[in-house]
């Protein structure tokens, strides 16, 4: 069976966010996947006019979803790369899938640099995000914005969007040091976004620790 980087990126997103060794591993969520992959396609277009995968996204129930060649991929590697774990919702019974690293994989995941940056930037940022942070994150951006349900997305919309105020991120990351805990605001959104683009690693500290302070609202919040 051939694998290509499409593959090799979802065996990477998955072992490095829930992998088999951690046993206190929680895995990870089918749509936080899904919004994880696009963040990378999005962040590579944005850096080289490509995509980082060969996933078609549309505007679905939760935002960007390869609705069509999602599901297959995840079957191909199910049993080896991932393990599907299905789950319940206590309040409904509504089902839904947790994914973990596998066993036995029949590969180890590779990417080229520049897509492996991208990709554990993004991991880095948002792997420990609430499901709830990550879509707010991806809501906000500009490609997504006006969708209509079924909608491909296209990515070239990425390119047009015009280069961020330097001088205004940098004030915003400044203050988000000794900030307390608050809603993702456009702020926090723009934070996150130069953390993406123009990596420091002060930028992407800021950015993580943000996100980290978000979650943990979240869970007093849901408490």
């Amino acid at each position: 069976m051939q694998f290509d980087q499409t593959d090799h990126l979802i065996g990477y997103l998955v072992s490095k966010i829930a992998p088999y060794t951690d046993t206190h591993r929680k895995g990870i969520l089918t749509v936080s996947l899904a919004k994880l992959l696009f963040l990378i396609d999005y962040e590579y277009f944005k850096a080289t006019g490509r995509q980082a995968s060969d996933l078609t996204y549309i505007w679905y129930k939760h935002g960007p979803y390869p609705l069509t060649d999602f599901e297959p991929r995840l079957a191909k590697l199910e049993g080896h790369e991932i393990v599907r774990l299905p789950m319940e919702r206590v309040i409904d019974g509504r089902p839904y899938s947790l994914f973990y690293a596998g066993e036995s994989p029949r590969f180890t995941p590779s990417s080229p640099e520049p897509v492996k940056e991208i990709a554990d930037r993004v991991i880095f940022i948002f792997g420990e995000a609430s499901q709830e942070t990550l879509l707010e994150y991806v809501y906000s951006l500009e490609i997504v914005k006006g969708l209509e349900l079924m909608q491909p997305i296209d990515f070239t919309r990425a390119l047009t969007k015009p280069g961020a105020d330097e001088a205004f991120l940098d004030a915003v990351l400044e203050k988000f040091k000794g900030e307390l805990i608050q809603p993702l605001s456009p702020e926090h959104t723009k934070a996150i976004q130069q953390a993406l683009e123009g990596p420091t690693n002060e930028n992407i500290e800021t950015a993580k620790q943000m996100l980290s302070r978000q979650r943990a609202a979240f869970r007093l919040s849901s408490s």
